[in-house]
């Protein structure tokens, strides 16, 4: 951790800081300006900006960067700028995505330092780098002479660099007899299995050269400042192996010290000969297809994923992904693989992202990757397989709006708005812009899809082979009517009536070439057709011969299905609603019918009982008895009255419900009736939805019907059933013979009763779709079983 404020900058220092990862870059950015009060970060995402700011680069300025700065590398961009000249300022690198060269290539092409980033101290050596480039980039300033101290300063400054931050194993010697050993780093002591202070003052031949090869000689074969690359083998603790060597070779002006670098090469090899395993798999595959080594560098691709980036597979290879994808999902990749690095249950992961093609719109893809470690378990890279899933995902899409149309289709409550609706799902989820819904009619009527009207596709015939038929427009899409003016009915000449009558699909490549086309002209060219059951059917068409894959006939038959349940949904509901009306028209008929007659009856009623009322004074003891006689005869002919108009609304049919309470309504015709009548009502009632006016009507009558038959100590029981309620009584009962009459209007066990009681009581309870049912009570009185279910 750096203390804020570190007094390792007494002077203002600018730092331009190059990274194109916007996260990377702002936490760097914080972390530098946070360590020291006399900092000033300016960052930069591009190569471009990178060069503006150097434009106006103050003295005491050090550019800090990333090694991949997208299209290209630091190494290469520092290169484009010195030309071979010296840097208008020290370079240092700075970056976590490196192998095994990069600290070696870096300072070989003159950068005045490496860090790697991500360990503990990764900032201060930062720092302290930028520190010492900067100083010494002002003593070179102010040097004199063609390897002035400062100069020889800044060469040894970058070599120190090099051995304190490298992971490889380095030596470095002072040429003379033999190469004396100078100092060796960590790495080295353990690959070479020497400790320093064993090697320092040793030489080169004697510790590491096998017996028959020579020690190689940076200063004489490239000159000071050069450097030798080689293949060469070495004698380590664990015996001769060969490495990658590279020597430096530097002029101190009195000494000449050589930095050897050695890259433990057996790693490579195993790697080459594990891409070698790959490269068959990675041709043969037909997806675009990589392999990354495990710095996320590419190592082999396919044709497949050279031809979508519009390159060569050699120009790829050592490219990072991130010059072809965009950061987020690099860093999403990455992510991915060290979560499988940590769960040993999962080998590989499949994650959605943009894919860019060089000659064509961005994919949406699927992204196969998977970790490659090495037999101890060591990760070396990856392995990816780019899958575009735009069909899939199109289809996924289609199938939604295919089910968000079937809701639509649903709810549609006629039979032509169901047929628009379905044209409309058929345009917008399943593509098909030229189509049409024919529903059939018995008459041959002729008539355009504009002009259709709710009655088509009402009928139902019986057989729909019926010559005397015809196939009508109901619905047809803009663009189906903008191509054919106006759709024609089809009849028995028709393709279309050929997979109606057949009840089966049928897909036309050319209706060209079908026997029986009516215009051999037509501009439809592919056509569907799907019977919609006896209701009709569905046709869709395309100008283009053979447009209609597999996939688009099956998603066309779930829409057409859905309509044909859809259109017997609208058939048999308009059906209910016809009846409805009609019994409405017959229920205000009878019940205007009842009032003419309550009204014309009661009328000479009045006038008859009034008269009697107006006798009584002018009749004798012998005629009062014959008078009392017609009065009880006026009264017996009002109560009738009254049962036939109750009886006719009890039977009405039902139009409005609500929720009922059946224990108030039994509470209110208990008041109504007699509140002294003895009543049992121990269960609670459910809440039904009924007509609260019938039931109390029903409930009045049953009560009224125990105590006129019964007498003033009946007792009346309420209960609940499983499926219903029942109203009992404990009078004598009703023979089992006469159960079945005792509902019937005017039977009557009573001289004086006028046999509507019950009949009301049957009428008000099968208006509701109930049924009731006469038995015996536990008393063995009368008991009325109503069940909810008809």
């Amino acid at each position: 951790m750096v203390r804020a404020g570190s007094d390792q900058f007494s002077r203002p220092t600018t730092i331009i800081y190059a990274d194109p990862s916007p996260e990377r870059r702002r936490r760097t950015v914080d972390a530098l300006e946070s360590a020291a009060n006399t900092l000033t970060v300016v960052p930069v995402a591009t190569p471009t900006a990178l060069r503006d700011a150097l434009a106006g680069a103050s003295e005491r300025t050090c550019v800090v960067t990333e090694r991949d700065l997208g299209g290209t590398s630091a190494v290469t961009l520092y290169d484009r700028i010195t030309a071979g000249e010296e840097p208008p300022v020290p370079f240092v690198l700075y970056t976590g995505d490196g192998d095994e060269l990069l600290a070696s290539d870096a300072i070989g092409a003159g950068l005045a330092g490496y860090v790697p980033r991500g360990r503990e101290d990764s900032l201060e050596r930062l720092l302290a780098q930028i520190r010492r480039a900067i100083e010494e980039a002002g003593r070179d300033e102010t040097a004199i002479g063609p390897r002035s101290d400062g100069a020889v300063e800044t060469e040894r400054g970058r070599f120190r660099s090099l051995f304190e931050n490298i992971p490889d194993p380095v030596v470095l010697t002072v040429r003379d007899d033999g190469n004396r050993i100078l100092d060796v780093n960590p790495a080295f002591e353990e690959m070479f299995g020497y400790d320093r202070e064993t090697l320092v003052g040793t030489t080169i031949e004697d510790r590491l050269v096998p017996d028959g090869s020579e020690p190689i000689d940076a200063y004489g074969e490239s000159g000071p400042g050069g450097s030798v690359t080689t293949i060469d083998e070495r004698v380590t603790a664990e015996g001769p192996r060969e490495f990658l060597l590279r020597v430096f070779a530097v002029d101190l002006g009195d000494e000449i010290h050589e930095y050897a670098i050695y890259t433990d090469i057996a790693a490579q090899k195993r790697r080459e000969r594990d891409l070698e395993r790959y490269r068959t798999l990675v041709d043969t595959v037909g997806d675009p297809m990589f392999v990354l080594d495990a710095d996320g560098r590419i190592e082999m691709v396919n044709e497949a994923m050279a031809a979508v980036l519009g390159t060569t597979r050699s120009d790829l290879v050592g490219d990072h992904p991130s010059a072809y994808m965009p950061d987020e999902d690099v860093e999403r990749a990455t992510a991915t693989l060290r979560e499988i690095l940590a769960d040993e249950d999962r080998t590989w992961e499949t994650y959605e992202m943009q894919f860019e093609p060089v000659d064509g719109d961005p994919l949406l893809v699927e992204n196969n990757v998977a970790p490659l470690v090495d037999e101890g378990g060591t990760f070396t890279g990856s392995v990816g397989v780019i899958r575009d899933i735009s069909d899939r995902k199109e289809r996924e899409r289609r199938i939604h709006r295919l089910h968000e149309g079937t809701r639509r289709l649903m709810a549609a409550e006629r039979t032509d708005e169901v047929a628009r609706v379905a044209t409309e799902i058929a345009r917008d989820a399943l593509s098909l812009e030229l189509n049409a819904v024919h529903l059939y009619e018995e008459r041959p009527t002729i008539r355009s899809a504009s002009a259709t009207d709710a009655s088509a596709g009402t009928g139902r015939p019986s057989e729909r082979r019926d010559e005397h038929g015809v196939l009508v427009p109901a619905a047809a899409t803009d663009e189906t009517e903008a191509l054919l003016g106006t759709v024609p009915a089809l009849g028995p000449d028709s393709i279309a009536w050929d997979a109606f009558t057949a009840g089966e699909t049928l897909v036309h490549g050319d209706v060209r070439r079908a026997d029986n086309v009516r215009n051999p002209e037509t501009p439809m060219r592919s056509e569907i057709h799907i019977p919609l059951g006896d209701a009709g059917i569905f046709i869709a068409g395309s100008t283009t011969p053979n447009d209609f894959d597999a996939e688009t006939v099956t998603l066309a038959r779930i829409l057409a299905a859905n309509v044909e349940a859809a259109l017997e949904r609208a058939r048999r509901e308009a059906e209910l609603a016809a009846r409805t009306a009609e019994l409405e028209r017959q229920n205000d008929r009878l019940d205007a019918f009842a009032s003419t007659v309550s009204h014309d009856l009661r009328n000479p009623l009045t006038l008859a009982a009034g008269h009697l009322e107006n006798l009584e004074a002018h009749v004798d003891s012998e005629g009062e008895r014959y008078r009392e006689e017609i009065d009880w005869a006026l009264e017996r002919m009002n109560t009738l009255i009254e049962n036939v108009l109750t009886l006719a609304r009890s039977g009405q049919h039902l139009t409005e419900t609500d929720a009922v309470d059946l224990d108030e309504i039994v509470e209110r015709a208990h008041r109504t009736v007699d509140p002294d009548l003895d009543l049992v009502h121990a269960d609670s009632l459910p809440t039904v939805e009924a007509d609260p006016e019938r039931l109390l009507v029903c409930f009045e009558n049953a009560f009224r019907n125990a105590r006129e038959h019964v007498g003033e100590d009946v007792t009346v029981t309420v209960e609940r059933t499983a499926d219903g309620f029942a109203i009992a009584d404990d009078g004598p009962g009703v023979p089992p013979a006469e159960r079945t009459d005792i509902l019937e209007s005017g039977y009557s066990t009573d001289p004086d009763g006028t046999g509507f009681g019950l009949a009301i009581v049957s009428e008000a309870i099968e208006a509701h779709g109930w049924s009731i049912a006469v038995e015996e009570s536990d008393a063995g009185g009368l008991r009325l079983a109503v069940s909810f279910e008809e």
